[in-house]
């Protein structure tokens, strides 16, 4: 039917028909639209998220590598601080021996030519080696220096075995110079071997208490009654007895506490199942473990897995059990 034969009640049925298509129409755009900005809102939020779990994810694995590296490098420490200990041992032996060697050319006089030039390759030898554990200590100084490593008792012994290396490089070039005359330094150095012999065992035995000083600590396994009896726990924190913790004094008790090497012994055992140990020193939890000894074992053991990073910032540990 066209425009011209529509009747005006026909018109007025429609016109409301038209008016819902339309207003329909429009909704669905506008649904249209807002689903696409969502869409396109949500896919930025996600792909922010994934931005920040893969920064997050680098930044970890930075730290694990850069806590990787001060082990490594505690141990390479170590390593090198025995080794020029070590290197200091044979050079004092080799030093006693050329002093004596020394004092029996002299007494030989012009008949000890030989012995005389092998002496002096001797002297040589002890110059070679104090200069080869010297550098070692210098790359070692270097190497530390540039990583940023500070640990207090491994440079307190680099430098005692420095001192000694040094003091060692100055007793070698004097007793260098005497060996042209040596006839006339026989008595001096007989009597001063008993004196470099007292202070070759003074110096061993200063380094030997450095060396046992940096790898000694202090273990305390006890009950908390027996703890905070002895002062060595109290709590922080408790309102009216309620609440709070317990922490170290930092007081010592030779009856509560027992010496360990910690380059020997990483195992601690304990009177109690894993469930009620608490450690009350602030070890890195992530350099330890304690596991009970077997199935309904009512005793367990507490395993270093780190020792560099479990004894870096406490020499002491403090154990409680249950009363």
């Amino acid at each position: 039917m066209d425009e011209a034969n529509r009747n005006p009640e026909q018109e007025e049925k429609e016109t409301p028909r038209r008016l819902q298509t339309v207003l329909l129409a429009t909704a669905l755009a506008v649904v249209v639209v807002v689903a696409g900005v969502a869409g396109v809102a949500l896919t930025r939020q996600r792909d922010d998220f994934q931005a920040q779990v893969q920064q997050l994810t680098g930044e970890n694995q930075k730290l694990s590598e850069s806590m990787q590296s001060v082990r490594s490098q505690s141990d390479e420490a170590n390593a090198t601080l025995e080794d020029v200990a070590k290197g200091l041992e044979e050079i004092r032996a080799k030093e006693l021996k050329v002093i004596q060697s020394s004092i029996k050319v002299a007494r030989e006089g012009d008949a000890a030519g030989g012995r005389r030039v092998q002496l002096e390759a001797e002297i040589q030898a002890i110059r070679d080696a104090i200069q080869k554990n010297l550098q070692k200590l210098a790359r070692l100084e270097k190497t530390n220096r540039e990583s940023g490593l500070k640990m207090a008792s491994l440079q307190s012994l680099a430098d005692e075995l420095k001192r000694s290396l040094e003091e060692k490089s100055v007793t070698i070039s004097a007793l260098e110079g005497r060996v042209g005359d040596l006839s006339k330094t026989v008595e001096t150095q007989a009597s001063s071997l008993a004196e470099k012999e007292a202070t070759i065992h003074e110096r061993e035995t200063r380094i030997a208490a450095k060396t046992k000083e940096a790898n000694t600590a202090f273990v305390a396994v006890a009950s908390k009654s027996v703890l905070k009896g002895s002062g060595v726990v109290e709590k922080e924190g408790a309102i009216l007895g309620v609440g709070g913790r317990w922490i170290e004094t930092g007081k010592f008790d030779p009856g509560v506490f027992r010496e360990i090497d910690v380059t020997k012994e990483t195992e601690v055992s304990i009177p109690a199942p894993a469930r009620k140990v608490r450690i009350v020193t602030e070890q890195p939890k992530e350099s330890y473990e304690i596991v009970d000894n077997g199935p309904d074992s009512a005793s367990s053991k507490l395993s270093v897995k780190d020792p560099a990073a479990f004894w870096k910032g406490d020499r002491y540990l403090v154990v409680m059990i249950p009363d």
